[in-house]
C-alpha cells in the first residue's frame, strides 16, 4: 500500500504543485491588501485554500499529461522511476486521474465565481496544448518555454485577483509580467537532464538547441531584465516602494546563475537538478515576499 501511494504521489509531482498553491494563496493576500480589504481574509480562508488547490490540480493535469505522452522519452532519459514508465501506474489509470483533477479544478473554479472558473479552463488548455498533438508546444523551440512563462508566471496573479477583486486591474499583470520573465529564464532548468532523450525524439527545447554558454547568457539576460522591469514599475510609481523588498530574490538568482556559469549543478532527492528545485522555491518566494511587502506598506505609510 505504501508503494502504491508513493507511485500516485510521484505521478502528480507534488513539489511542483507548491508554487501554484502559494501563488493563489498569497496572491489573494496581495489583492486584499491593495484593495484595503484584508479583514476579509480570515473569514474566507476555506475558499482561498480550495482556490489554491484548484490551481495546483490544474498544474498536476499538465504534469500527468507530460508523463503519459513522454513514456519513451522518459526511458531514454533514464527516468525509469516515474510511475508510468516503471509500470506502477498504467496509462489508463493516469488518464482517469487527469480527468478527475481537471474536473476538480473546473468545479471548484466555477463554484468560486465565473471568472476564476474561466481561469481554470485557461490553465488546463495551456497544459493540453503544451503536451498533446496537434499543438504539442513542448517540441517547438522557445514556444515551449514562452507558454510556460505565461501559464506559470503571468497568469496566476490575475487568477488570484479574480477571486475577490477585479482581474483587469493593472497590478497583477505588472507583477505577473515580472514573474513571467523570471520563469522564461529559469523554467529551462527542468530540461537540463533531458537533453539526450529530447533530441532523439525531436523535442527542441532551448537546452537541446543552444550551446551551454549561449543558454547561460540568455538566462542571465532574462534574469537581469526581470529586476530591471520591477525597478521600472517601482520608479514609475505603478508599484509601491516596499516592492523593493523583492530584490532580495536577486541573491538566489545570482547564485543560480553562478552555478550555470561554472556548469556545476548537482542533483537533489526531488527527482531533478538543484537549479530546477531552486526555480520552484524562488518562484514561490516571489509571491510570499511580494505579499509581505504589501502587508507592511500601510504601517510604513502611517509612520512616514
Amino acid at each position: 500500500m505504501g508503494g502504491r501511494f508513493r507511485a500516485w504521489l510521484q505521478l502528480v509531482r507534488p513539489f511542483t504543485l507548491i508554487a501554484p498553491f502559494i501563488a493563489i494563496f498569497f496572491g489573494v493576500v496581495i489583492q486584499l491588501s491593495v484593495d484595503g480589504d484584508l479583514a476579509a481574509f480570515l473569514p474566507h480562508v476555506p475558499t482561498i485554500v480550495f482556490a489554491s488547490l484548484a490551481l495546483s490540480a490544474a498544474q498536476a493535469v499538465g504534469q500527468i499529461l507530460n508523463q503519459i505522452e513522454d513514456v519513451e522519452i522518459d526511458r531514454l532519459n533514464h527516468k525509469d522511476y516515474r510511475p508510468i514508465t516503471s509500470g506502477a501506474i498504467s496509462v489508463e489509470q493516469a488518464e482517469i486521474a487527469t480527468w478527475a483533477l481537471a474536473i476538480f479544478a473546473i468545479l471548484v473554479g466555477f463554484a468560486i465565481n465565473a471568472q476564476y472558473g474561466l481561469f481554470m479552463l485557461v490553465f488546463l488548455i495551456f497544459g493540453i496544448i503544451y503536451n498533446l498533438e496537434p499543438f504539442r508546444l513542448k517540441r517547438r523551440l522557445w514556444m515551449n518555454t514562452f507558454s510556460l512563462a505565461i501559464s506559470r508566471g503571468l497568469l496566476p496573479l490575475p487568477a488570484a485577483w479574480s477571486i475577490f477583486g477585479n482581474p483587469a486591474d493593472a497590478t497583477p499583470w505588472m507583477l505577473g509580467s515580472v514573474m513571467a520573465l523570471w520563469v522564461l529564464a529559469w523554467q529551462n532548468t527542468k530540461d537540463f537532464t533531458d537533453v539526450e532523450g529530447d533530441r532523439q525524439c525531436g523535442i527542441v527545447t532551448p537546452a537541446v538547441y543552444h550551446r551551454w554558454k549561449t543558454l547561460t547568457a540568455i538566462i542571465g539576460i532574462c534574469s537581469l531584465l526581470t529586476f530591471v522591469l520591477l525597478a521600472g514599475y517601482i520608479a514609475s510609481g505603478w508599484l509601491p516602494g516596499t516592492m523593493l523588498t523583492v530584490f532580495i530574490l536577486a541573491l538566489p538568482t545570482a547564485w543560480m546563475f553562478y552555478k550555470m556559469v561554472k556548469n556545476s549543478i548537482g542533483f537533489t532527492a526531488l527527482e531533478n537538478n538543484e537549479l530546477w528545485a531552486s526555480f520552484y522555491l524562488v518562484l514561490a518566494g516571489f509571491y510570499i515576499v511580494a505579499a509581505a511587502a504589501y502587508l507592511v506598506e500601510p504601517y510604513l505609510t502611517l509612520f512616514s
